[in-house]
C-alpha cells in the first residue's frame, strides 16, 4: 500500500520539485548582475545557477565568522588580492551554494521521476553536502597552480629587471617598465600591478613591497622583496648583482618545477597504460584459453 501511494505521488514530487526550481530561478534572477567580472575571473562552474547561488547566499543565517572560514578568507586573499577578499569570498559562497542546489536537485528529481531507490536520493543528498568542501579544495588547487605560475614567471622577471637596471634605468622605472610591457592578466605580473598601484596612491615602496610578499607567501617572492627593500639605497650596482644571484636560485627552482610537471605526468599515464596492457593480454590469451577449453 504504502509503495503504491509513493509510485502515485513521486511524479507529482517531481512537478512540485521542478516548479519550486523556476521558482528560485525567478526569484534570484540578475542577483549575479554586479558580479559579472568576479564570476568570470573565479571560473565559477554552472554560472547559469549562479544568480540561484548568490540569493541562497544572501538568505544563510550563518555569518561565516569560524576559524575554517577565516581560513578561507586568507587563501581567497591570497588568490585574488585582499582588497577584494570581500567580494570573491561571498562568490565562492554563492558557488557552493549553486552547487549544493544543483546537486540536490538532480539526485532529487532523478529519483522521484524515475525507478532508481531510495538509497541513491541518500546518497545524492549526502554527495551534494559533501560539496561543500570539495569548492574549499579546488580553491586549493587554484592557488596552488597560481604559485606554481608565479615561480615560472619569476625568474624572466628578474632578468629583465636585471637587464633594464644595468643599462642605466633607476630602479622604479625598470620595474614599470617590465610590468607595463607584460601580459597583465599574468600572476606574477598583476601582483605587481597592484604593487605599482599602492605606490602610485601613496603607499611607501617598502610597505607596498612587503604586502606583495605577504599576499604572495611564497618563499622566493619573501626573498625577493627583502633583498630589493634591502638594497634600494645602496646604488643599482649592487641591486644588479643580487638580482643576477636571485634569477639564478629562481631558474633552478623553475627547473625543478619542471622535472616535477614531468614526474606527474609520468604517474598519470601508468594506469592507462596498466589498463592497455591488460587489454592486449586478453586479446591475446583468449583466442589460447578458448582452444584450450576445447
Amino acid at each position: 500500500m504504502v509503495n503504491h501511494l509513493l509510485l502515485v505521488l513521486k511524479p507529482v514530487l517531481a512537478l512540485v520539485l521542478l516548479a519550486l526550481f523556476a521558482g528560485l530561478y525567478f526569484l534570484a534572477k540578475d542577483k549575479d548582475r554586479d558580479f559579472a567580472e568576479e564570476i568570470n575571473r573565479y571560473g565559477f562552474k554552472l554560472a547559469f545557477l549562479a544568480p540561484i547561488g548568490f540569493f541562497l547566499a544572501e538568505k544563510l543565517p550563518y555569518q561565516f565568522n569560524s576559524g575554517y572560514d577565516r581560513k578561507i578568507r586568507g587563501r581567497i586573499a591570497e588568490l585574488f588580492g585582499q582588497r577584494e577578499t570581500c567580494t570573491y569570498f561571498a562568490v565562492h559562497i554563492a558557488q557552493k551554494a549553486a552547487l549544493m542546489t544543483a546537486s540536490a536537485f538532480f539526485f532529487s528529481i532523478t529519483y522521484l521521476a524515475g525507478e532508481a531507490e531510495y538509497s541513491f536520493l541518500v546518497f545524492g543528498l549526502i554527495l551534494s553536502a559533501l560539496l561543500y568542501y570539495w569548492v574549499d579544495k579546488d580553491l586549493e588547487k587554484k592557488l596552488k597552480m597560481k604559485k606554481r605560475q608565479i615561480l615560472i614567471e619569476l625568474p624572466g622577471f628578474i632578468n629583465t629587471l636585471a637587464l633594464l637596471i644595468n643599462a642605466g634605468l633607476p630602479f622604479s622605472s625598470a620595474v614599470h617598465k617590465v610590468v607595463h610591457d607584460s601580459d597583465p592578466d599574468r600572476p606574477l605580473y598583476k601582483e605587481m600591478n597592484y604593487v605599482l598601484a599602492d605606490i602610485g596612491a601613496g603607499k611607501p615602496i617598502h610597505q607596498a613591497y612587503e604586502d606583495f610578499a605577504r599576499r604572495c607567501r611564497i618563499p622566493e617572492i619573501t626573498r625577493f622583496v627583502s633583498t630589493i627593500i634591502q638594497n634600494l639605497n645602496r646604488g643599482n650596482g649592487d641591486i644588479v648583482y643580487v638580482l643576477r644571484t636571485l634569477a639564478q636560485e629562481a631558474w633552478e627552482k623553475r627547473k625543478d618545477i619542471a622535472r616535477k610537471q614531468g614526474e606527474e605526468a609520468s604517474s598519470k599515464l601508468v594506469f592507462p597504460m596498466v589498463m592497455v596492457f591488460i587489454a592486449v593480454a586478453i586479446i591475446v590469451l583468449a583466442p589460447a584459453i578458448m582452444t584450450m577449453g576445447r
